[in-house]
């Protein structure tokens, strides 16, 4: 019953609200993404248990009470920004000033200023995929990295979730914004950053080849180094971007300062001091708006089994095959050398 709850609310939104929310009011589509958000908060037990699991190791002291708020602040974000994605058709220089505030734009025109481009590194935290109209849409020539909805499609069983990332990948591509596969050559990408543009990039997912093992969220974590790699070869500048969704569908994107490779360390310190120095900021922000990372802290538990590695080193990889188990341990013996 539960499952056809969820492929009926899928069907829903990707189809007569698709079209329906272009013509309300932004306070109800907010709304909208309460109900909707409430709704899979009573109907995921599944998810909501390993997001108490979760919360429960990096926030201890938390009650169970404040816990359980979280949990149910995580659905409602999630849905309010799966929502939005409806609005992109519609989306353009006038709706962003509306809707995003851009804090440290500075930090943007200053590092563009030293001609070898910029490396946006993101967190999959809150609306994170906001950054790319709010950047497009300021001025910027924006590229993203990432995987299109259309290679989801590929993995899925449903129905519905195909039909949805149908309809998500052709809204994608309404954007101001180069889109580069993760899947395929990242020529595109050196290219941009020899343009002096702007890549943006997820240092928090499951891909990569190579990873390193840091400190996050009180945990071993494993973060992705291809980021932090590309930016040590090119030289282009890496600004950390977070952005806060608050109420009625309002954001505030927050540039941050460049962080710094260090001429006198090696790749391999200067590799980990990068990665370690974002999932500092990364840290701080979750600390703060919890609501904002609670589905990726469950997507990842739940994917632990099929990513190329998990995001904690204490998650259970008794179904991980062999051979990622090798390389997690090639991985850890490289950081203990």
């Amino acid at each position: 019953m539960k499952l056809v709850i969820k492929e009926l609310m899928i069907l829903l939104m990707w189809y007569p609200l698709r079209i329906i929310v272009r013509f309300l009011p932004l306070r109800v589509t907010y709304l909208l993404g309460i109900v909707g958000g409430y709704i899979l908060y009573l109907i995921s037990r599944d998810k909501h248990k390993i997001m108490a699991r979760e919360f429960g190791l990096i926030m201890p002291n938390r009650s169970k009470a404040e816990i359980n708020k979280i949990i149910k602040g995580s659905f409602i974000n999630y849905c309010i920004s799966e929502i939005e994605v409806l609005l992109y058709p519609v989306m353009n220089k006038k709706f962003i000033e509306k809707i995003v505030k851009i804090e440290g734009k500075e930090y943007l025109d200053d590092a563009l200023s030293k001609g070898k481009g910029i490396l946006l590194f993101q967190a999959h935290f809150g609306a994170f995929q906001m950054t790319m109209p709010a950047i497009g849409y300021s001025g910027y020539t924006m590229n993203q990295v990432s995987a299109s909805s259309s290679i989801w499609k590929e993995g899925s069983d449903s129905v519905a979730h195909k039909k949805m990332f149908d309809v998500k990948a052709r809204y994608e591509y309404t954007l101001p914004v180069k889109h580069i596969s993760v899947t395929s050559s990242l020529k595109p990408l050196f290219n941009a950053l020899k343009m002096n543009e702007i890549v943006g990039i997820t240092v928090d997912g499951g891909g990569g080849k190579k990873i390193v093992r840091i400190k996050f969220l009180g945990r071993d974590a494993y973060f992705q180094t291809g980021a932090a790699d590309i930016t040590i070869k090119t030289g282009a500048e890496i600004v950390p971007a977070f952005i806060i969704t608050e109420n009625g569908i309002r954001h505030r994107l927050i540039i941050h300062r460049p962080l710094k490779v260090n001429p006198a360390l090696s790749k391999d310190e200067n590799r980990k001091n990068i990665l370690q120095g974002f999932a500092a900021l990364l840290e701080g922000y979750v600390y703060q708006y919890p609501t904002h990372y609670g589905y990726t802290l469950c997507l990842r538990r739940l994917r632990a089994s099929l990513d190329a590695y998990p995001l904690f080193a204490d998650c259970d990889v008794s179904n991980v095959n062999k051979k990622t188990k090798t390389e997690w341990k090639v991985a850890d013996y490289a950081q203990k050398k």
